[in-house]
């Protein structure tokens, strides 16, 4: 059984946040949202996580090429293994000048392979599809503002929960705990829901076995028919 974090930490001062949530609280896995470190805090972020074992995935505002990124870091042990660059942006991302990354894939870390489809790359069934066929362990989808309104947090978690049904894997997601409605939610291979919660600051943690991501219990990804899924490319 994996121990896994979901982090809700306060938006603004993401230094402060990570030694209280992450120096405060025990977990195999720390799941911070998107956004939650700059750029120019990445190094001092790093130093702090270093005091500890753990795996952390956490958002970063990436401004390192000279360009502007939304992208997820695997950190373990303090020491950056793998990187994912949002692909899908909204609209109002693309007005403000972010760029998209340009291949969806998964990460490889010592728990298995885990994907990341940052925040609105949830609503794409081809984005956790395209990383599922990777056979990954686990999907975070981390999240930079709460939901809006409550039919929001609805559709968003309804969602989740079919990416993790379709593709016999567990997806787990949170965000800042800021203006907007907060949210953490944990939903497993058969999406049941583990965690759903809104309006929570700081940790909550969950133990779940990641190996049941690879039981595929009902076997739809062994199912597909690719040669008729050509108009998915259009």
């Amino acid at each position: 059984m994996e121990r896994i974090l979901l982090a809700s930490p306060l938006k603004g001062n993401c230094i402060r946040e990570l030694e209280k949530i992450y120096l405060g609280e025990k977990a195999d896995i720390f799941v911070f949202p998107e956004g939650f470190l700059q750029t120019e805090n990445l190094e001092e972020a790093l130093a702090i996580l270093g005091k500890k074992e753990s795996l952390v995935i956490t958002g970063l505002k990436d401004g390192r090429s000279g360009k502007r990124y939304e992208t997820a870091l695997i950190i373990d042990g303090g020491n950056i293994i793998g990187e994912y660059q949002k692909c899908i942006l909204t609209k109002s991302e693309k007005e403000r000048g972010k760029k998209a990354g340009s291949r969806i894939h998964c990460i490889d870390t010592r728990y298995g392979k885990i994907g990341i489809p940052i925040c609105y790359e949830i609503h794409f069934p081809e984005v956790a599809r395209v990383m599922a066929l990777e056979g990954p362990v686990l999907l975070v989808n981390m999240i930079g503002t709460g939901m809006y309104h409550d039919l929001q947090y609805t559709q968003w978690t309804a969602l989740a929960r079919a990416r993790a049904i379709e593709n016999e894997v567990y997806v787990i997601g949170c965000s800042h705990y800021i203006g907007e409605i907060p949210i953490a939610y944990a939903f497993s291979p058969q999406g049941e829901p583990l965690i759903c919660e809104k309006n929570h600051y700081g940790g909550i943690g969950i133990e779940i076995d990641l190996a049941e991501s690879n039981k595929k219990r009902i076997g739809y990804l062994e199912d597909r028919i690719p040669g008729c899924f050509a108009n998915l490319g259009k």
